[in-house]
């Protein structure tokens, strides 16, 4: 009988083993990730060999992965939020079994270490425009109140006329807000993540809208474009930004609209 219980242990441990044998995965990560926001972490996993049976996937979160047959490619998802902004290490990834019979628990770890940029959280502001660094561009210093449209998804509540909701949602459009490049000029004051949130909001807005933007931010001027790459990029510096100086009068530029946080 005791043989036949050793036996029956060395069978278990075998069948675990072999069904995590050879086993291959790699995270799928998004592009921009922000804190405070949920977005899906992609796992991709595959057995060029075996087939896989009850397998338990862990990293920041657990995902259970039930059946996986020899030479498929699963991808999975888990949906994840991490809290702050700033430079995040992940670490190994691990995959527990206790298959076949559920008496003992293996393991396998992947060394897929990486390290990863999480940008501010956007936050939505209404700052004060200007068009330039002493109000000497061609515009006008303030925006005032053009006209008013139909509301579209992703206009800023505050610029919605609440009180008109009986002809149906409708925005506030402002002297100066459509086709303007912003250059957004970060300005010392007691709450560094608000206005790091703020800013990237704004930078979003402008990409959105297919505004050119900029940032300054303490002797940092990104210059004026509107592609992808360089709103990433702006983020990339405000992600890493640990506090915020009186900028440089003569990195800000004259010509482009100005929007002070």
């Amino acid at each position: 009988m005791l043989a036949g219980m050793m036996a029956f242990m060395i069978v278990s441990g075998i069948e675990s083993e072999m069904n995590l044998r050879y086993l291959e995965i790699n995270r799928l990560l998004p592009s921009e990730i922000f804190a405070g926001i949920s977005f899906k972490m992609g796992y991709l996993i595959r057995n060029p060999r075996n087939e896989s049976d009850r397998l338990v996937l862990k990293d920041i979160s657990k995902v259970r992965v039930e059946k996986l047959q020899r030479q498929e490619t699963q991808i999975l998802y888990a949906d994840l939020t991490l809290p702050r902004r700033g430079k995040v290490q992940l670490g190994t990834v691990t995959i527990f079994t206790t298959y076949p019979y559920g008496l003992f628990e293996k393991s396998i770890t992947f060394p897929v270490q990486k390290e990863i940029l999480v940008f501010p959280e956007p936050l939505l502001c209404n700052p004060s425009l200007t068009s330039g660094t002493n109000d000497s561009g061609g515009g006008k210093a303030k925006d005032s109140l053009s006209h008013v449209r139909p509301y579209v998804p992703g206009d800023p509540l505050s610029m919605v006329v609440w009180k008109k909701q009986h002809h149906g949602l409708i925005s506030r459009v402002f002297e100066g807000g459509a086709g303007m490049s912003g250059v957004v000029v970060l300005m010392p004051g007691p709450d560094l993540e608000q206005k790091l949130s703020w800013a990237t909001y704004l930078i979003s807005e402008l990409y959105r809208l297919g505004n050119p933007f900029g940032l300054v931010l303490n002797g940092l001027y990104s210059g004026i474009a509107s592609s992808r790459t360089h709103k990433i990029d702006i983020f990339m510096h405000l992600a890493l930004a640990q506090e915020i100086h009186q900028p440089s009068p003569e990195v800000i530029p004259s010509d482009a609209r100005i929007i002070y946080i």
